[in-house]
């Protein structure tokens, strides 16, 4: 989830972590890491949808998570069909809850404050490969209303700054655009049905189950194409190139074109342009500094639950990602990962 499209929203969560001392002040565009610890701030080992303070707050599979502009959470909790808050004072309560709303992934705020969540099934209930929703929330009251349906199953949403939401949709293999006033769809880039890797132009470039998207300093758009191993850049124009990775599965830290990643799920980036990185199948949190270099700050392989420092630290299920605009703070929805299994249902965060 993409906190720097938000523009106003983004200054004013900015304001607010900067009145509470969250910067250095030292100029650096690339964060300053601090003490690399990994936290739990809500959910534990046990399934529910208890709400209520944080410590014993429960979740059934959090998936992703994004931030409003005073720094409350919005959890997309997969398994129990619910959108959650958590308020910065620490109190999770539930915000959507109902009839045909079902399995949240796609979360995001647009530059007008409006939320948007994407579902897997539709408004009917169904849900396959081809049933993904767009909704918008009511802040006040939690009402969730279809924007547009049946798109495929376009789990990584985020907002432009003219308020189109970018569609990335690991079942089409396409990278599409969706102005949320009309419901109109274009496609950006990627051909619907067709798998694979190739930098180009339109429907000339091909994506293998992109997922996670985030947008640039510079307006493009940042996707985790997962099955190839690679962050890409695409513009508005739809020219698609490779930011980051070889292509080749691995862990390698060093120039963002040389390292390499594993399956990674999602991307965030700061008001600086700093971008985070959930790589996915290495169980690990990854950055890329301003100056273009990758490296490994928090987890590791193997799999579990470990609060702890940097790589100390373990997640098991770890998908959604958000950052707060001075990158000081990331935010994590560390759930099941699919598993039939009750011991992670969390929502965790990075200091860094």
């Amino acid at each position: 989830m993409n906190l720097f499209n938000r523009g106003a929203l983004s200054v004013a969560l900015l304001s607010t972590v900067l009145a509470m001392g969250g910067c250095s002040g030292s100029g650096d565009d690339s964060p300053g890491l601090g003490s690399l610890k990994v936290e739990t701030v809500a959910g534990s080992s046990t399934f529910g949808k208890t709400d209520g303070p944080a410590a014993g707050a429960t979740f059934h599979n959090p998936v992703n998570v994004t931030l409003d502009s005073t720094g409350n959470i919005y959890v997309a909790d997969f398994d129990n069909n619910a959108i959650r808050k958590i308020t910065t004072g620490g109190v999770v309560s539930t915000l959507t809850s109902q009839t045909g709303f079902s399995n949240p992934f796609g979360i995001t705020f647009a530059r007008d404050g409006s939320l948007y969540v994407q579902t897997d099934a539709n408004d009917t209930g169904a849900r396959d490969s081809t049933t993904g929703t767009i909704w918008r929330i009511n802040l006040a009251t939690g009402a969730a209303t279809v924007v547009a349906r049946n798109l495929g199953r376009p789990r990584g949403l985020t907002a432009l700054a003219d308020g189109r939401l970018v569609l990335s949709d690991l079942a089409t293999n396409t990278i599409r655009l969706l102005n949320p006033t009309t419901a109109a769809v274009t496609t950006l880039a990627g051909t619907a049905g067709v798998a694979g890797f190739a930098d180009g132009t339109g429907a000339a470039a091909k994506f293998d189950r992109p997922y996670g998207a985030a947008v640039l300093p510079n307006g493009d758009i940042l996707v985790a194409d997962q099955n190839n191993n690679r962050l890409r850049e695409i513009s508005l124009a739809g020219v698609v190139t490779t930011y980051a990775g070889t292509g080749v599965v691995g862990s390698a830290d060093g120039a963002r074109l040389s390292a390499t990643l594993n399956h990674p799920e999602d991307v965030d980036v700061d008001l600086n342009g700093n971008v985070y990185i959930d790589d996915h199948d290495n169980q690990t949190i990854r950055l890329i500094n301003t100056s273009g270099g990758l490296s490994t700050i928090a987890g590791g392989l193997p799999a579990g639950f470990v609060d702890a420092t940097g790589l100390g630290a373990r997640f098991f299920g770890q998908e959604g990602i958000a950052i707060t605009p001075d990158g000081k703070t990331l935010y994590i929805a560390d759930g099941t990962n699919g598993e039939d299994t009750n011991a992670f249902s969390r929502v965790r965060k990075l200091s860094l």
